[in-house]
């Protein structure tokens, strides 16, 4: 198999059976590694480190715009569809003018919209996680009581000799 089919198939596996609350996250976190390394390509005036992580950036803001629940109408659903719209028409200014600004703006939206995620959605679903196991470890707890209480001997271990 070749090199890049090999890293295609680990990625399509990879991110197969990721949840979508976790595949959001990676999005972010991916959109600031791009934006890092296209803000270092304008530094080192590499056009290609540029234009590869700046076409990358905008393909993973892209995907979030996608992954946004087309039939939300909620004030705060539309705020977002908008952000994303307007970092998707600002971004490839960036190819022509190399101008930063652009690109800590946008790093700073991604950077709170991360943060946002990370401590409501993130957090909830954690929350979430710890109830159901906490409730879990009461049932086990609560049938194993009634379990050795149906069963337990006449004797204890006292009264046992050899």
């Amino acid at each position: 198999m070749a090199p890049n089919a090999q890293i295609n198939n680990y990625l399509h596996n990879h991110y197969e059976g990721m949840d979508p609350k976790q595949l959001i996250l990676a999005l972010y976190k991916g959109a600031l590694d791009r934006l890092k390394l296209a803000m270092e390509g304008i530094e080192e005036n590499s056009i290609k480190k540029r234009g590869e992580n700046l076409s990358k950036l905008i393909a993973i803001i892209s995907e979030l715009n996608a992954s946004v629940d087309a039939s939300m109408k909620d004030e705060s659903t539309e705020f977002l569809r908008g952000l994303y719209n307007a970092m998707l028409m600002e971004l490839p200014k960036v190819s022509i003018n190399n101008d930063i600004k652009i690109l800590k703006r946008t790093e700073a939206y991604i950077l709170k919209l991360k943060e946002i995620w990370e401590n409501d959605v993130m957090a909830e679903e954690k929350a979430n996680k710890l109830k159901v196991v906490k409730k879990t470890k009461e049932t086990v707890k609560q049938s194993l009581v009634a379990a050795f209480k149906e069963n337990s001997p006449e004797t204890n271990f006292s009264s046992i000799s050899v």
